[in-house]
């Protein structure tokens, strides 16, 4: 079953309470999946392009990206990304607040993989999650980590 197979999330987010939701949610629903956080767009560029001490740069399986954040929001991250060879192929999925018919539109023009408005409850963000693993993870085929890695 495809929940055997590792799987890496990097999750794009500057609300530490956000952050903390989603992580604790995440690991109830699949406490294997490797969960990365970093509080804006350019940390996760400068994370996806090399890692500290000059190992290996990040490949994830799926970028779970806010839009509204400091520094690099969340579609200045996409344009970049999605320019770029050896990043282009990873999913981008947007969770955000926004649910401004331009935010969508503006996030779908610069490729992003799905946009999802989060939930206002508990119980809908667990929902939620469980949704998104089941379909990025089970369902959805994806490349490897290995075809991501130029």
């Amino acid at each position: 079953m495809a929940a055997n197979r590792p799987f890496v999330i990097l999750l794009v987010e500057d609300e530490f309470a956000d952050a903390a939701l989603f992580e604790e949610l995440l690991s109830e629903i699949s406490p294997d999946i490797t969960l990365h956080r970093v509080e804006n767009g350019q940390q996760a560029l400068d994370l996806l392009s090399h890692r500290a001490g000059g190992s290996r740069a990040l490949r994830p399986h799926l970028i779970v990206l806010d839009l509204n954040m400091p520094v690099m929001n969340g579609i200045e991250f996409l344009r970049e990304a999605k320019t770029r060879d050896d990043l282009r192929s990873i999913p981008v999925l947007v969770l955000t607040t926004s649910d401004s018919p331009d935010d969508v539109q503006r996030a779908y023009h610069d490729h992003a993989s799905g946009y999802v408005v989060k939930p206002g409850t508990y119980d809908e963000y667990h929902q939620l999650l469980t949704t998104i693993e089941s379909y990025w993870r089970g369902t959805l085929r994806l490349p490897t980590v290995e075809q991501l890695t130029p």
